[in-house]
């Protein structure tokens, strides 16, 4: 069974939200337990302070008054507390207190296990008593040598002063496991939220493999319509790349329906062609009658001027018939540009008409440039162009070139200066069999040159544009061959 791109696109939804859901779930986890333990540090620290403050007033004759101490420390331990943190309710206090002197030796605590223990290698009497921050975590047993996280305590110690000196440190002792239901209560609030942000962004997800679904469907159904050769209306959709994935399927669909106008217009050519055709065995058959030499030569020039325009035509037919179906080059070679447009100038068909207007050629490289591409195909560009310059340039007037080069591409400019382009023609220049009259003559070329120049460069990765100049009368065709 295959799946459809809605479906698709669901599952990797599901399984990129899953792993988003529990990564988050993770590691906001894991800081919500540093939150609360570093919120928990913060408070021992206050705790640990005010009761060495308290420590400090009770120091007679330079000695720490333990009975008093263990009087404060057990009536803080007897108290009855019914406190609802949340959904956790605290009944006692649990927060352990022992003092060391200030050698680091345990001389009350309210546990009873640690008095007279040397606790100056600790680090919360060791760093306290060389006046630093002291704190540390590890087992709340001592003995146990490898604890787990619920077997650990929290130590913050504050320093005892008397006479301005430290005197004694004051640690209090926080066990892990008293803060875990509070971890508990969060991690479980967190839990609930992300299930909840899963099931929505799940709906979501649902929701837009529905519309590609849909949008998927639509394309579908309007491309089967017409294979079968159906009437179909191109389908509206939401989706701005389905959208535009329609309307070129829709372009599509009218160019090959356009395909019967273009047969029309071939089969309207052919019966063109069939006129001088039938024109030219009517003379040929005057021919074969006593005449003047003068009027014998008339029919001739006629017959073959009529020949030269329909053998025209049908090559031009030919050769685009012939690139357009190819989608590549067969015969690459390095050529140098300078050599490749003079060739083209010269051609003998071309001299003829070149004569009664001047070239201009201006080169703006300065050293000898070559660019990879068909010869015959790039000659035929080039020509094609400098011969639709020629048919717009009135006699007399200047044609120019120029050849430049950039860091992509070489640019061959041809500029004419005829009547330009006409608005209504500019988005059909490069259209099969549109062409615009010319200003001498009136009359129309067979529309097949630009088309022709436009599949020659696509072939060779490049562009071909037609504009009117800027400021000037006239228009100019640019070709961009790549390097």
């Amino acid at each position: 069974m295959r799946l459809t791109i809605g479906v698709k696109l669901f599952i990797g939804y599901f399984i990129i939200s899953s792993a988003i859901v529990w990564f988050v779930i993770d590691k906001i986890s894991i800081r919500v337990t540093k939150g609360i333990d570093e919120a928990a540090e913060e408070v021992m620290i206050d705790s640990s302070n005010l009761l060495a403050q308290m420590i400090s007033n009770n120091i007679e004759y330079d000695q720490i008054n333990v009975d008093k101490v263990h009087h404060l420390i057990s009536g803080y331990l007897d108290r009855e507390i019914d406190a609802s943190i949340y959904s956790v309710t605290k009944k006692s206090p649990n927060l352990q207190v022992y003092i060391a002197n200030k050698d680091g030796v345990i001389i009350y605590d309210s546990t009873g296990k640690r008095k007279g223990q040397d606790y100056s290698r600790w680090n919360d009497v060791y760093l306290t008593l060389k006046g630093k921050y002291g704190k540390r975590s590890s087992a709340l047993d001592p003995e146990n040598k490898a604890p787990t996280s619920d077997q650990k305590a929290m130590y913050v110690a504050a320093p005892i002063y008397h006479n301005n000196e430290i005197f004694g440190v004051l640690t209090t002792v926080k066990p892990t496991v008293d803060l875990k239901p509070y971890v508990l209560e969060q991690k479980d609030q967190i839990e609930k939220y992300a299930i909840y942000l899963f099931l929505i962004s799940l709906l979501f997800g649902a929701g837009a493999s529905y519309a590609v679904s849909r949008g998927t469907n639509k394309l579908i159904k309007y491309t089967t319509s017409l294979s079968k050769g159906e009437s179909a209306v191109a389908p509206k959709i939401r989706q701005v790349e389905f959208d535009e994935l329609s309307k070129a399927i829709e372009k599509l669909r009218v160019d090959l329906e356009g395909r019967e106008y273009v047969e029309e217009y071939i089969n309207t050519m052919a019966h063109e062609l069939r006129t001088p055709i039938t024109g030219i065995r009517a003379t040929a058959e005057n021919l074969l009658m006593p005449m003047e030499d003068e009027q014998r030569k008339r029919f001739i020039n006629n017959i073959l001027e009529s020949n030269k325009k329909m053998d025209l035509l049908v090559n031009r037919l030919l050769n685009l018939s012939r690139i357009e179906r190819r989608d590549k080059l067969d015969k690459v070679e390095k050529i140098d540009v300078k050599t490749l447009i003079e060739e083209v100038i010269k051609a003998p068909t071309r001299i003829g008409n070149i004569t009664s207007r001047s070239i201009k050629v201006d080169y703006d490289i300065e050293r000898e440039f070559s660019i990879k591409a068909e010869k015959l195909l790039a000659e035929q560009a080039i020509g094609n162009i400098i011969d639709n310059a020629i048919d717009f340039t009135p006699k007399g007037s200047t044609i120019e070139i120029k050849v430049s080069e950039s860091n992509t591409c070489v640019k061959i400019q041809v500029l004419d200066q005829g009547p330009g382009v006409p608005e209504h023609a500019r988005k059909q220049l490069f259209r099969r069999f549109f062409s615009s009259s010319r200003p001498d003559t009136g009359k129309r070329g067979n529309g097949l040159g630009l088309r022709f120049v436009k599949k020659i460069m696509n072939l060779h990765g490049g562009k071909v544009s037609l504009k009117n100049r800027f400021m000037e009368n006239g228009a100019v065709a640019t070709l961009k061959f790549p390097l």
